[in-house]
């Protein structure tokens, strides 16, 4: 699934992330004493490009005002709720997830471990700590948390965001669709409308899809980093189209709401690269990474350098891309919690060519969501690299058991059932590829052997 990052009781986003940038503020204990016994963690200084002063000061307001109420009553378990609010927005505003996504587990865990008899107070731990496993791919425990959270309120439509979330990424699409239903029943909104999206883009709907990401961001402010998120996502529907001006318009658009926002650079850069505008997508993706040194943005840039033909630049690129993925992984289990990066370690593993160990790690996802699409369109492209057609195929096969209509999986997939020895299937799924988009990865179209 796309990187999907969590605001507050699971506000609609893009699917996670681990970001890359190895700073000594993102695990070093940090905190703000309230008393002699009791300390929580600290706002961490902020890069002034990322978010907006408003942005900024409401965060700060907020986590100052719980601060003087624990000063008051150290077992007040809302404001440890608020906090974790806090921590989530900040985790997800400035991607130091590993800093941030520690704190909101904590003061979860404060409420939960509390036993309290307030249960509203019980299922709002819950869902932030459903949220914050999601955010580090933990996704069996997260659904196991969030269902635990759902015996408690059916009435909640942000818990059924966390049970939608989980089950696709587990691959359990028809529970997914169900639990969406009973969201948008209860709350048609941001949050609901952008899952909605996802379900039909999984089920092959892409004009389903963008409408329905239309009405996401309608839902919400603009300028929020929420609402800015969901709009991307929806330029990003229209790339994978092929709709290059529409995307554009949406990354354009964003960034006049949200300054230097990296997601929208990154869009920007996307299209740059389509139009073979090298230098200019370079540019755009170094300015994201700027802000916001998420391991994509770095394997993209690697990817431009390569187009342009500096390969040793890429190659550069993507060996540091590994040792921070790596990096990153121990930080996280510094800072006391532990990430699911296997995914992103075999992208970054199969675009070094690395293959061997690529495959380590997509069968390490695997094992977590064996019936999860895109966990086998991975598995499937790495052993299409190796040369293991024959595997690659049983892979193929269930990457496309959801009737997907994105034309970079077609394509890969039609190379695969080709190479397998399916030249009917494999040519047919290449023809609905180019009659999806105008235009496809050079990248992809290098791959065919």
């Amino acid at each position: 699934m796309k990187k999907i990052l969590f605001i507050l009781f699971i506000m609609a986003g893009s699917l996670s992330c681990l970001t890359v940038t190895s700073c000594k503020s993102s695990t070093d204990e940090q905190t703000t004493k309230i008393n002699d016994e009791v300390s929580v963690p600290a706002l961490l200084k902020r890069d002034k490009t990322m978010g907006n002063e408003a942005e900024q000061k409401s965060i700060t307001e907020a986590y100052d005002k719980s601060i003087e109420a624990l000063k008051l009553n150290p077992d007040d378990l809302k404001q440890y709720i608020k906090l974790a609010g806090v921590y989530i927005a900040e985790g997800r505003i400035t991607g130091n997830n590993a800093y941030y996504g520690s704190a909101a587990m904590k003061m979860a865990n404060i409420v939960i471990d509390e036993k309290t008899g307030n249960k509203d107070l019980a299922f709002q731990a819950l869902s932030i700590k459903s949220a914050v496993l999601l955010n580090l791919h933990q996704f069996r425990e997260a659904l196991a948390v969030a269902k635990e959270a759902e015996a408690m309120n059916q009435s909640n439509a942000a818990i059924y965001g966390a049970l939608v979330d989980a089950n696709v990424e587990l691959g359990n699409y028809a529970q997914a669709v169900q639990d969406c239903d009973r969201m948008i029943s209860i709350r048609p909104d941001l949050r609901s409308y952008s899952r909605v999206s996802y379900l039909r883009q999984i089920h092959g709907d892409n004009r389903g899809a963008i409408d329905a990401m239309k009405m996401a961001v309608d839902a919400g402010g603009a300028g929020d980093e929420n609402t800015e998120w969901a709009r991307v996502t929806l330029g990003d529907l229209y790339m994978d189209i092929g709709n290059l001006d529409s995307a554009e318009f949406q990354y354009r658009y964003s960034l006049g709401y949200r300054e230097n926002y990296p997601y929208a650079q990154i869009g920007m850069a996307k299209v740059e690269k389509a139009r073979k505008n090298y230098d200019s997508a370079i540019a755009l993706t170094k300015a994201a990474i700027g802000t916001m040194s998420e391991s994509s943005f770095v394997a993209q840039l690697a990817d431009l350098y390569e187009l342009k033909g500096d390969e040793k630049k890429a190659a550069e690129i993507r060996s540091d891309v590994i040792d921070l993925l790596n990096d990153g992984e121990k930080e996280n289990e510094k800072a006391g919690i532990k990430h699911n990066g296997n995914r992103e370690l075999a992208n970054a593993y199969l675009s070094a060519k690395k293959y061997d160990k690529a495959l380590e790690y997509a069968k390490k996802d695997l094992e977590i969501r064996p019936e999860n699409t895109d966990a086998n369109e991975l598995a499937s492209w790495i052993c299409y690299q190796k040369g293991d057609y024959a595997a690659a195929k049983v892979y193929a096969d269930k990457a496309l058991r959801m009737n997907t209509k994105n034309p970079s999986t077609l394509y890969k997939m039609g190379l695969v059932y080709t190479m397998a020895g399916d030249g009917a299937k494999g040519s047919a799924l290449q023809q609905e590829a180019k009659s999806i988009a105008s235009y496809m990865d050079k990248k992809l179209v290098l791959a065919a052997k």
